[in-house]
């Protein structure tokens, strides 16, 4: 999860690039946008900008971006929101509902896929190292 980015983070505003620094462990990143805000785009991009800012990996890492809060919305516009989330650049997008739980099952199905994957890569990695001469 990616909270509480804010625009000028990868220069140190907010959390900053500390917290930058700290997701370039992470195997995959969660981007949750909350879809009841006015321009659910605009945060997206603001987020992607900072982490292409940043550098590092970061902006190839796998990503899933969860359009949150759907219990909110009317089906439309969570068929419209999604839309204009793959539109903007968005890779994989996802429904889901914190509150009522809906589609969460399938975002940490989601997202387990890279980890495991970068794990398994990790895993291979040491051990061609451990043999090496």
């Amino acid at each position: 999860d990616i909270p509480g980015l804010i625009e000028g983070a990868h220069q140190g505003a907010g959390l900053g690039d500390r917290f930058l620094g700290h997701i370039e462990r992470c195997g995959a990143l969660l981007h949750l946008i909350d879809g009841t805000v006015d321009d659910p785009v605009s945060a997206w991009r603001t987020v992607r900008d900072e982490i292409a800012s940043y550098g590092n990996g970061l902006a190839d890492k796998p990503e899933i971006t969860a359009l949150n809060k759907c219990d909110a919305l009317d089906e439309q516009t969570i068929t419209d929101l999604l839309a204009e989330l793959r539109e903007a650049g968005a890779r994989t997008v996802m429904p889901l509902s914190g509150v009522t739980g809906a589609g969460v099952t399938e975002v940490l199905r989601a997202l387990i896929k890279p980890v495991l994957a970068r794990r398994a890569e990790e895993g291979a990695d040491q051990d061609s190292q451990a043999y090496a001469p």
